[in-house]
């Protein structure tokens, strides 16, 4: 069989279709290997997430580094593997620097996007599984993947907002994780003037404590010097209501969300329970 394809692949024609069959097989083997690749680099990124490491940002980062290696080691073996691509691609060489400059102004903001995620990727801004806001448009999420080009935030409503690296990198970002996960939320409740403020402010407190997800931060020196765990303070006394407002701490965003609804829920039918209104407006309109 051999001995018949030899003179046939010796041929212009028989050269071509050798050099087809060759470049097929070469993409298709780089089409699987890239897969491959993708598929192991996601699982560690996977297996890093779970752990909360931040070895996810950067092996997220580098499986596309390694997924577009394999795909240009692949097309520059089809390119070389055919001898008028290959001639082609010396001559594009032989005037390298015109083109240079051409692709580099054509794909300016693309570079720009890849060295801006390289930058996130050494200084650490943010990474995977953080929640941050993206303060220029008041988008807040988790940070989700963070690949050559963009960012991709998921926000609380399950979207995907994709923001260039170059725009996330000049921007500023407010980041909830960044050192410290902790978070505070402050809660703000208005009671009528006629409402004894004394007792208001002890049952916020008092329900504020009773919340397991509830974190006292004070220090060692604040303790023994007898500072209460929950900062409950009259912020204003504005036209209608008696504006308070407490402190809650969380060990993070998501846990502070959840102790903030628990705390709203129960401190309204405790007010209830003890004659203290929850001030709103209203209008009385007296009939002559």
């Amino acid at each position: 069989m051999l001995d018949l394809l030899q003179p046939f692949l010796q041929t212009k024609v028989g050269s071509f279709v050798g050099s087809v069959i060759f470049a097929v097989l070469v993409l298709a083997i780089t089409f699987l290997l890239a897969k491959l690749v993708n598929r192991v680099m996601r699982r560690l990124v996977d297996r890093h997430r779970k752990s909360n490491s931040g070895a996810a940002t950067v092996l997220g980062f580098a499986r596309y580094i390694a997924v577009a290696a394999v795909y240009f080691a692949g097309v520059m073996v089809v390119v070389y593997s055919i001898p008028l691509l290959s001639s082609a691609v010396r001559t594009l060489l032989t005037a390298g620097g015109v083109i240079a400059v051409v692709a580099g102004l054509a794909a300016q903001e693309a570079l720009g996007s890849v060295v801006s995620g390289m930058m996130i990727l050494a200084f650490k801004p943010f990474r995977m599984g953080d929640v941050v806001r993206y303060i220029d448009n008041d988008i807040s999420g988790v940070i989700e993947e963070i690949t050559l080009h963009h960012t991709a935030i998921r926000t609380w409503e399950n979207k995907r907002v994709i923001i260039p690296n170059s725009k996330m990198n000049s921007s500023i970002i407010e980041n909830a994780d960044y050192a410290d996960s902790k978070v505070c939320v402050f809660m703000q409740i208005g009671v009528t003037y006629e409402s004894n403020i004394d007792l208001a402010k002890r049952l916020l407190a008092e329900e504020i404590l009773r919340q397991p997800d509830f974190m006292d931060v004070r220090t060692p020196e604040q303790k023994s010097a007898g500072a209460s765990a929950v900062q409950v303070v009259v912020l204003e006394l504005a036209d209608s209501a008696v504006t308070l407002r407490a402190s809650l701490w969380a060990k993070d965003n998501s846990t502070a969300f959840s102790l903030k609804c628990a705390v709203l829920e129960n401190i309204k039918k405790l007010y209830e329970q003890n004659g203290i209104d929850i001030a709103y407006p209203h209008v009385v309109v007296l009939q002559q």
